[in-house]
């Protein structure tokens, strides 16, 4: 009997702790009842590079969803009609350095609000208790200041290039082909180069990797396995020819895969895109004439590091094409003629007709891609009428 009592005190218990929680959840507003949080007003913000390290405070009313919740506050800022979010908080209010905020507002890939300039900018919260319950979600009103900016403090990321320097250009340490980085701060370094020597066009090429135009500071040379810049490191050796090389400084490798060819096909040859120009390095002298020419060798040189491939096609017709490597769809070039991109599905277009010149440029314009924070590719094509 006393088993049975127990058990019924427990039952009991249980019943009445069910019944305190459905009493919980019935305290909890319906979601068109809770009222959305309200910012407080704050005075128009003048940066400058004295004042970076000062402090502004967003705040704003506390949201009452009924219950005692653990609300989120997602802090919102607004710049002609692009919302960017600069914070989260879990109290009323959110403070950051004058430089932070700056430095959110002028990055160009967020809101880019001109640096060194006076704008308008909102801010709002989106208060919530639960994340992806957009019931709960209650955006506040948005308040307007004034803010005066200066240039971000924040290094914006540009893309990086390795020079090849090696038997295929002369070791010249003041100008050779380039690999460039494939994406943001991957240290993943790609390009198409021509890898021959030009006194051994079928013998081994010799060749290192600099991080640095002109010099050889920091050169990387050892194994393609096991890149290396201690001492004076080993030069990198290869079987003469064209390559797709990929350089991974993050794991000091690299890989050298062979390119059969770099030609153009569309409908501008064939309607069936099934003929193939191929390309070849642009102003590459004859090897015929390696024994007569004296500039031969320069010749060479000056052609590889260009990294220009370049074609000419009798019976072109106006219409859709685009650059491929090893007469292959794994890596094409389509979509803007001026800044080629990788394997995008977008054709080029050409109204010429007749004799045409096909030419595509993986080096670029070095020193201008080096400054450029918006980063287009480096990778150029051009076509023109022949001659």
């Amino acid at each position: 009997m006393k088993v049975l009592k127990y058990i019924s005190m427990f039952a009991a218990a249980a019943l009445l702790m069910t019944s305190c929680h459905e009493d919980e959840k019935v305290m909890a507003l319906p979601a068109d009842e809770v009222s959305a949080p309200v910012m407080n007003t704050l005075s128009n913000i003048v940066v400058d590079d004295a004042t970076l390290q000062n402090e502004v405070t967003l705040s704003w009313s506390s949201v009452d969803y009924g219950y005692s919740a653990a609300v989120t506050y997602a802090v919102f800022a607004s710049y002609q009609d692009v919302d960017v979010q600069i914070g989260e908080a879990y109290t009323t209010s959110y403070t950051m350095t004058k430089e932070l905020l700056n430095n959110s507002l002028v990055d160009k890939k967020g809101l880019a609000v001109p640096e060194g300039a006076n704008a308008t900018v909102f801010f709002y919260v989106v208060a919530n208790i639960s994340a992806g319950n957009e019931a709960y979600a209650k955006r506040s009103n948005a308040i307007q200041v004034d803010i005066t900016t200066v240039k971000s403090t924040s290094a914006p990321w540009i893309r990086r290039c390795l020079w090849v320097r090696g038997m295929h250009q002369g070791w010249n340490d003041q100008d050779a082909p380039v690999l460039w980085e494939n994406g943001e701060n991957t240290n993943v370094y790609e390009g198409l180069v021509y890898l021959v020597n030009p006194d051994d066009p079928t013998g081994t090429c010799e060749f290192k990797f600099c991080p640095e135009n002109p010099g050889w500071t920091g050169n990387y040379g050892g194994s393609l396995d096991a890149l290396s810049t201690e001492g004076n490191p080993a030069n990198l050796t290869t079987t003469s020819g064209m390559y797709w090389i990929t350089v991974d400084l993050g794991s000091l490798s690299a890989k050298l895969n062979p390119a059969s060819a770099i030609s153009v096909i569309g409908g501008v040859f064939d309607s069936s895109w099934g003929v193939d120009l191929d390309l070849t390095p642009a102003g590459l002298p004859d090897p015929s004439t390696q024994g007569t020419d004296a500039d031969y060798n320069s010749k060479f040189y000056q052609s590889v590091i260009a990294q220009t491939w370049t074609g000419v096609y009798e019976n072109t017709a106006a219409g859709e094409y685009k650059f491929r490597l090893n007469h292959d769809w794994a890596m094409s070039w389509g979509k803007d003629l001026e800044h080629l991109v990788l394997n995008d599905p977008t054709n080029l277009v050409t109204d010429l007709s007749g004799k045409v010149r096909f030419s595509i440029n993986f080096k670029g314009d070095v020193n201008s891609l080096l400054q450029d924070d918006t980063n287009p590719s480096p990778v150029s094509g051009k076509v023109e009428q022949a001659e």
